[in-house]
């Protein structure tokens, strides 16, 4: 019943067109001198004006069959339609026109409208419209319903290829052995975000050791410490850039965690040598080229600001295991 009703629809929709043959009168300078004068007939009989109003009820039928979609979308759609649907009737209707008046006739009918050539024009009309009716609904339900499908085919396609690509990173992420991972004594707050929190900072023989407390908030988790970290002296704008984690682990690659959630876990950066003179620093994770990040990636850089080298001093003597 419903397909009825909206083939019913589309008809009557057609059934007007038929005096709507102008629209594209805006067209090339290119057009023939039989598609002018056709342009000039329906402009002269009012029929331009009808566009506006038909548009609207030959849309509806599309909207039946993308009821998602939002008013933002509609507008566009409506506005690109308009165009299609001008080059569409003049398409469709100039050959069937030509079968039934010549240039001669429109001319004429043009002058004379309300003259014996008017009438012989108001009765072929029917007849075009009878032959224009079925080829102009076919049309119109074929291309509105193939351009709306290629939409929905072009998101799902992007879907897929974003799927694959978060795949191809898992799947080559380094899975942290469990027995090198050291949980903070610490209880878990969820409240406290997803950041991590800068831990303390070691000044060694050779490097600066500076480690972070990284939530794990799943069962299955993966990590990420992007090779652009950098510490920056506030006072001399020294760079000190990462060298990696302080277990060795690859840092051009996800870190992925397992059994550990709801809990603190310790994750070591290595960096070179503080200057004694160092007091005040930024710690900034900034873009690298390396970077190759999942779709769910927040997007947000860890950035700690202004951080005072002595409040976070700690010796790496206290603890023996390599922490990643």
């Amino acid at each position: 019943m419903r397909n009825k009703i909206i083939f019913q629809v589309a008809m009557c929709v057609v059934a007007l067109l038929s005096f709507v043959l102008p629209v594209s009168a805006q067209q090339s300078d290119e057009t023939s001198e039989y598609e002018v004068a056709l342009k000039k007939l329906m402009k002269v009989t009012g029929a331009l004006n009808s566009i506006d109003e038909i548009l609207p009820q030959t849309l509806a039928v599309a909207r039946m069959n993308a009821p998602q979609k939002d008013a933002d979308y509609w507008d566009t759609f409506a506005k690109l339609w308009r165009e299609k649907m001008e080059r569409m009737v003049m398409e469709i209707y100039m050959p069937i026109y030509k079968k039934h008046l010549a240039l001669e006739d429109l001319q004429e009918t043009i002058a004379f409208y309300e003259f014996p050539l008017g009438k012989r024009y108001r009765e072929s009309a029917i007849s075009i419209m009878r032959e224009a009716m079925p080829l102009l609904v076919s049309r119109l339900q074929v291309d509105m319903s193939k351009e709306l499908h290629q939409e929905s085919d072009k998101s799902m396609d992007a879907m897929e290829q974003t799927r694959n690509r978060d795949q191809e990173l898992y799947d080559a992420a380094y899975a942290l052995p469990k027995d090198s991972i050291e949980v903070a004594k610490r209880p878990y707050n969820r409240a406290e975000g997803t950041k991590p929190s800068l831990y303390s900072i070691e000044r060694r023989a050779k490097d600066t050791k500076v480690t972070f407390l990284q939530p794990i908030y799943f069962n299955w988790q993966w990590l990420y410490y992007s090779p652009g970290f950098v510490i920056i002296d506030k006072k001399t704008g020294d760079e000190y850039h990462v060298r990696g984690y302080d277990g060795g682990t690859p840092q051009d690659r996800l870190l992925t965690v397992e059994g550990f959630n709801s809990k603190y876990i310790y994750v070591s950066l290595l960096f070179p040598k503080l200057k004694k003179s160092v007091e005040v620093i930024d710690i900034l994770e900034l873009p690298h080229e390396k970077d190759r990040l999942p779709s769910n990636d927040d997007g947000i850089f860890k950035t700690y600001c202004n951080v005072k080298v002595k409040d976070y001093l700690r010796s790496s003597k206290k603890r023996a295991k390599e922490i990643y």
